[in-house]
């Protein structure tokens, strides 16, 4: 275990990267703000991690593709964890389906919560780590 404490954020955290990326932070004994937008994904990550040794974990439920909601976890991460070190992106959304079966709502969707929410979440780390020089 690394004896430095950094603070980590990691959006889409509730499964598949996100989930590994947070076990592999959480085994070096950092703190975590994990956002997702489920519940218990999010409650499973946090006892993962907890199990595996980070220092402390928080769940923040928010949608990436959400300006004024990643600001607010972004808060809430300063808030209860320290300076943000290290922000990974990975929240994102999909559509499996034939193309013509995916309707311009459905795309929409995907476009705002894959491209907005790395914008969004990279413009909340950056307003907090440019003005330390540090993250």
């Amino acid at each position: 275990m690394e004896t430095a404490c950094r603070t980590i954020v990691i959006t889409g955290a509730s499964g598949g990267i996100g989930r590994a990326t947070a076990e592999v932070f959480a085994a070096r004994g950092y703190r975590l703000a994990l956002i997702a937008r489920g519940r218990t994904g999010l409650e499973a990550a946090v006892r993962e991690a907890e199990r595996v040794g980070a220092a402390k974990v928080i769940a923040i439920e928010a949608d990436v593709a959400d300006a004024h909601a990643v600001e607010a976890a972004a808060e809430r991460a300063e808030e209860e964890l320290g300076p943000i070190d290290v922000w990974v992106n990975d929240g994102f959304a999909s559509a499996f389906a034939p193309f013509t079966e995916i309707t311009p709502e459905k795309f929409r969707h995907v476009t705002e919560v894959t491209y907005f929410g790395y914008v969004y979440a990279t413009r909340s780390a950056l307003v907090r780590m440019l003005p330390r020089d540090a993250g």
